[in-house]
């Protein structure tokens, strides 16, 4: 994976819209148990597996009632294995570190392919001295080799104590323009480089923020709302009789009206993904993103 370690006006508003949905489990309230008898989090991986086994016996991620949202968080502490460290941690992807050379891999993760622009999440933290906790996300895409192209990540390292649930607030730096395959979220209590024995972090309510820009009254610039949609859109007056083109994230025509009537806009056929509406107007271009989810 490529880097572990997006005229007048007269009254503007911002838009943010938040989907907890695209983060599966994201509250921690579901758990099942594993073969060796601890509890996990439905959807996540965790190192568990490994370090709950003879002789170490431990668990670094573990589920409790000490939480923000709903019933329950995820609790992640870094313990001692053998004469090593091993951090609590959770991946959506496929996590796996042996704890003898503390080598660890991380790979895919879920299936995604919208533009969120922030991470956010409530956490708390009793770091060891010196230790820092990491939350991180990475946006992949399949490009036909053995390490998936990244196309975003936001990664936030906090190294300060919170004895309560605070508010964390990522931004997503995208770093081309293509669309993303997988999401993979990450959580580890101590620095993945030296971790540190004693460090405990609390998290919960892992949620992508999508801010659409501006919806707008005026006269003469291009509105498109709601925006993130799931069935339908529609367009600000000013651009009735106007012709209406939506291109896809590879710059391919896949919806055209020549006289736009002022009504809905199905996006029934079209799938999940961020897209371009173009329409010109009196010899001006206007141009708006539009997120279907």
């Amino acid at each position: 994976m490529k880097y572990l370690s997006l005229v007048l006006v007269l009254f503007l508003v911002s838009a943010s819209y938040i989907y907890a949905q695209d983060v599966p489990n994201n509250s921690f309230e579901i758990w099942y148990t594993a073969d060796q008898g601890h509890e996990e989090p439905e959807s996540w991986s965790t190192a568990n597996s490994t370090t709950n086994t003879f002789p170490i016996n431990e668990v670094t991620t573990e589920k409790t009632d000490d939480a923000y949202d709903g019933n329950y968080a995820a609790k992640l502490t870094s313990i001692t294995v053998f004469t090593l460290v091993a951090p609590g941690f959770i991946t959506l992807g496929n996590f796996d570190i042996d704890v003898f050379t503390q080598v660890t891999n991380i790979t895919g993760g879920i299936d995604f392919n919208l533009y969120p622009d922030k991470l956010t999440a409530y956490y708390k933290y009793t770091p060891a001295e010196g230790d820092f906790f990491r939350l991180g996300m990475w946006m992949l895409r399949d490009d036909g080799t053995d390490v998936p192209d990244t196309v975003a990540t936001a990664l936030y390292d906090g190294y300060d104590e919170m004895i309560e649930y605070s508010f964390l607030s990522i931004d997503v730096e995208y770093r081309n323009e293509f669309q993303p395959e997988l999401l993979n979220i990450i959580a580890i209590s101590s620095n993945p480089d030296e971790p540190v024995v004693g460090s405990v972090l609390f998290i919960d309510k892992i949620e992508l923020e999508y801010t659409t820009g501006i919806i707008e009254n005026s006269t003469d610039e291009l509105s498109v709302f709601p925006n993130p949609t799931a069935d339908y859109f529609k367009i600000n007056d000013y651009f009735i009789d106007s012709k209406v083109v939506i291109y896809n994230s590879a710059g391919i025509e896949v919806y055209l009206v020549n006289n736009y009537n002022g009504e809905q806009i199905s996006t029934n056929d079209l799938s999940s993904g961020q897209y371009l509406i173009k329409i010109n107007k009196d010899g001006i271009s206007h141009t708006q993103k539009l997120i279907i989810y």
